[in-house]
């Protein structure tokens, strides 16, 4: 080979290597899976998107590892639910990223969803900002459905190149989760009213969205068991519902719960807030895998 074919040689090579590293894909680390997988769904193949929580894990009870802290310092992005994982944002700090920071919570458009749709549930400042909020948002998925947006603004100013593909797959997941409020809202209409009593404080938006009867919660400090007397509290409050079943979780303890269904004499079930596990990666499977269970538990 001649120095100069040698040299164009070379020459490609480098070119090849700058335009992979200029479009190289966005580094996105989640917490949680809910929220991990509306960004994948909205990133498509454009972007790198890891979660940190692992599937059947609480976020109320993780403990982060080092590998996590790698991940976290070479991301390009962080999405936070912003109440639920402070951890990471904590992690963030301490790893020396310079990710860009999307708190869910914080956006406009998921806090005038929370002030519209469930007034009773948050409380707003004098200026109009939600606070004394419940974290657990992405089981309302038209909350969901601003997530989407949200993520795919944030992926397209890391990513301009892509700005069509991120805007096309954050209108597909819109689409996607308005039809599956409406299934859920038609396959849960016969529970209007039904007593719901799960085992802790995730569920209060999904019950105000389909008409369930929040009675009372069974562990009302998720990772920390009840104690005796609100224990007994919670049993008077089954009783006089009427509550014809419980919910533990697949990611907490189910011995307190199945002592309360056992004292109260009605059934448990299981239901899971994350998903993540076999039969419901995704975020719509997880949500229908609840409203069938809710089906079986409470008709």
């Amino acid at each position: 080979m001649n120095l100069g074919c040698r040299w164009q040689r070379i020459g490609l090579v480098v070119m090849l290597a700058l335009a992979a590293s200029v479009h190289a894909r966005p580094s996105v680390v989640v917490s949680i899976h809910p929220h991990f997988d509306v960004v994948r769904q909205v990133a498509g193949e454009h972007a790198d998107v890891v979660r940190v929580l692992p599937p059947g894990a609480s976020p109320h009870t993780f403990d982060p590892t080092p590998r996590d802290v790698g991940r976290i310092a070479r991301a390009d992005l962080v999405v936070l639910n912003g109440a639920l994982d402070l951890w990471l944002r904590e992690l963030v700090e301490a790893s020396g990223s310079r990710a860009i920071i999307v708190e869910l919570i914080a956006d406009e458009r998921v806090q005038s969803i929370m002030r519209e749709a469930f007034p009773e549930l948050v409380g707003v400042d004098a200026g109009g900002a939600v606070v004394g909020f419940n974290p657990h948002v992405w089981l309302d998925p038209l909350i969901m459905r601003e997530v989407a947006s949200l993520v795919a603004e944030a992926l397209s100013d890391l990513d301009p190149a892509n700005a069509l593909a991120y805007a096309a797959g954050a209108e597909r997941v819109r689409d996607d989760l308005l039809d599956l409020h409406e299934e859920l809202a038609e396959l849960l209409e016969p529970l209007a009213g039904a007593a719901f009593v799960p085992f802790h404080d995730a569920w209060p938006y999904f019950a105000a969205r389909y008409g369930l009867d929040l009675v009372v919660e069974i562990e009302p400090f998720p990772g920390r068991e009840p104690s005796p007397a609100y224990l007994r509290y919670a049993l008077d409050e089954i009783a006089s519902s009427g509550a014809v079943a419980i919910f533990s979780e697949a990611q907490l303890n189910r011995r307190p719960a199945q002592v309360v269904a056992d004292e109260a004499g009605v059934r448990l079930l299981e239901l899971d807030p994350l998903g993540g596990l076999a039969g419901r990666e995704s975020y719509q499977e997880t949500l229908r895998h609840n409203a069938e269970v809710l089906l079986e538990g409470l008709r």
